[in-house]
């Protein structure tokens, strides 16, 4: 016979398990989108795992490593890591690559992003997921002045990874995603997620050996990569399936 146990966790918990007085949420820098989370009971024989609801305060940035840089003219520049608009994120670009190698604007009638050189032919050298990506550029544009190729995008998170690493994933694709849930809000608000409002998040587990007393947890975005969220800590339930 089965049972059911649901598990809350929230990393700003300071309170303590076992007999040593081990700390129950354990981050690695600080960072609560990357800790170990010590369960107070160790579960065996598990079928299943699902997520039933998260709260995550967005205190990630819109424009942050590895995604800052440019290249224009084979010289490479890096914007300062924070939240921006179009209109701050356009003043941030030009104050960075210097009104001597050229400027940025947005385009007034659609959402591509102009260069004009201030001198000569200007060339975009342009990598995947990289600043002059996002901005619309594509690899060896050149010219004087020239809007890039596709439309500009600011704010590119729209989902973030839950990756429990000794859990898994619910799906045959070798991607590093336990759960998934939507970036429905920008910065300084909290993302909500709740199974009963959107799609169910269940992971069956095949291996009646696997016992259970701790979550590895990272938070990435969707390219995989690990998110600092400034200090900022959250929360989730997920619901535990198991013969014991």
């Amino acid at each position: 016979m089965s049972h059911v146990y649901q598990i809350h966790v929230d990393t700003g918990s300071a309170s303590l398990v076992n007999p040593a007085g081990q700390q129950s949420v354990i981050k690695v820098a600080g960072n609560p989108f990357q800790c170990t989370v010590i369960l107070g009971n160790r579960h065996r024989r598990i079928r299943s795992l699902a997520l039933k609801n998260v709260q995550i305060p967005v205190g990630f940035y819109n424009v942050r490593a590895p995604y800052n840089t440019m290249n224009v003219n084979s010289v490479s520049y890096t914007v300062t890591p924070g939240n921006y608009s179009v209109t701050t994120l356009v003043s941030a670009l030009n104050t960075t690559i210097t009104a001597g190698v050229g400027t940025f604007s947005p385009g007034a009638l659609n959402n591509n992003m102009q260069f004009s050189s201030a001198g000569g032919v200007a060339t975009m050298n342009v990598q995947p997921l990289s600043m002059l990506s996002f901005l619309g550029f594509v690899d060896k544009q050149q010219g004087t002045a020239f809007y890039g190729t596709n439309s500009y995008i600011v704010n590119f998170d729209t989902y973030v990874n839950i990756w429990i690493e000794n859990l898994g994933t619910q799906s045959l694709e070798p991607r590093q995603i336990t759960f998934k849930v939507p970036v429905s809000v920008g910065s300084g608000s909290i993302m909500h997620w709740a199974e009963n409002t959107q799609n169910s998040q269940l992971v069956e587990v095949t291996d009646c050996g696997v016992r259970l007393d701790r979550l590895n947890i990272q938070v990435q975005d969707r390219f995989g990569t690990l998110i600092n969220n400034n200090g900022m800590d959250w929360a989730f339930t997920i619901e535990i399936e198991a013969d014991n």
